[in-house]
This record gives C-alpha cells, structure tokens and sequence, in this order.
C-alpha cells in the first residue's frame, strides 16, 4: 500500500475514515482523566499519519504542544483551512512543514522522517496508523515508531479487531496477539478498554462486518 493509495484517497475524497468528531479514548484519558492543565504545556504529542483529525485541533487547544505527520497536501492545508488557522511554511530535508502556534504538521512520507523532523515527543496519539496499513507494514511502522521514541514515552493505541474474511480493510483488523508481538520487545503493554462498536459504525456494517471490538491499549516505551 504505497502513499500514492492515501493521496488519491484525498484527492478523490474518498475519506470514510476521516472523523468528524473527538475521538472519545482521546477526550476521557488526555482530557477528564489526563493532567492538569498547567502540567500539559510540557507534553508533546504526536499524531501519525494524522489526515485532518479533529483531534489535532481538540489537543492544540487543550494545552498540549502537538505535532502530526500526513502524505497529502490537501489534507493538512484542509485542517488550517477549516479552522480558520494561520500557520507558517518551510522546506525540511525530507518534508514540508507547516507550523501555528503549538502545532505543527509535517507533510510527507511517514517512513522517511526523522528523530530531528519530528523533535522530543512525551506521548503519542495512533487512532488510525496501525489499523491503516496492511500486515506487511505494519512492523516497518513499528520499527520507525519505536525509533522516533525516548524511554518513557507513552502511547495511546486504539485498534479495531473483526474476523477474518469478513472485509478488506483499511481499516484491518489487529488482534491482542498482533499487538504483543509487534510491540511487546520494546514497550510494556496496558489493555485500558475494549468495547463492541459494531452498532456504531454503519459504514463498516454495509462492508459485511458482524462484530467489531475497539481496543484501547497503553503503551510506554522501555
């Protein structure tokens, strides 16, 4: 699944994943059960393959310093536009970065960046990185993951889990054994919650999905 996939994705507006509203696992554990608001200027969370979430603008104005990385233009320049965000532009090495504020978004290959392009992060948000990419990806992403990552470093993992055969992702399904074995050598693993959302998610019912379990997982780097 090259990014040429995701880009005409975009540009075709083929964006069923793209969520229009905060993602619940985000707003409870960065929000009503997350720090003090005066202790969140010292996060800086990171949001692969980011799109143009809403949860990028939810963190940025919840005092958290965040940074995303997305393959499509179109995508980050829709973010700035429909928030109504300013937001400066300049050449990296390998990426074009966009910056406002505590934001900042960097356009390009995610397999590409780099420890500097992306800075010191504290916490990463992956709502819909792992689930994007097929099996074959997957520990290539998490290779490059755990690179960008200083001890300590905490994620907030959410999967989606289907059985097999019943579609063809994206989003794919990851079991509880796929996340031990991808992560398990370099992070310690928490299972938060998990929750059957079939009801919830029409558009994967008309795909021929019957049951759909959403797993939120804690991760911290070893």
């Amino acid at each position: 699944m090259e990014i040429s996939f995701w880009k005409e994705r975009w540009d075709k507006g083929e964006i069923g994943f793209h969520q229009e509203h905060i993602n619940p696992y985000l707003g409870y554990f960065y929000g009503e059960k997350g720090p003090a608001h005066e202790a969140r200027s010292k996060l800086r969370v990171f949001v692969p393959l980011c799109g143009k979430s809403r949860d990028l603008w939810w963190l940025m104005n919840n005092g958290y310093a965040t940074v995303g990385v997305e393959c499509s233009e179109l995508a980050v320049e829709d973010f700035f536009n429909e928030h109504q965000i300013e937001y400066r532009r300049s050449e990296l090495r390998s990426h074009v970065h966009y910056a406002a504020d505590n934001l900042e978004i960097l356009m390009g290959d995610f397999f590409s960046i780099t420890r500097e392009e992306v800075g010191k992060i504290t916490d990463i948000f992956d709502r819909a990185s792992l689930v994007a990419l097929p099996e074959e990806m997957r520990r290539d992403y998490v290779e490059k993951m755990t690179e960008l990552q200083d001890p300590g470093t905490r994620t907030l993992l959410i999967t989606l889990t289907y059985p097999h055969g019943d579609m063809n992702g994206p989003p794919f399904s990851i079991s509880e054994e796929e996340v031990e074995d991808l992560y398990g050598t370099h992070f310690s693993i928490d299972k938060l919650v998990a929750k059957n959302v079939i009801d919830d998610e029409p558009g994967l019912k008309s795909r021929g999905l019957t049951e759909l379990t959403e797993t939120a997982y804690k991760l911290t780097r070893k």
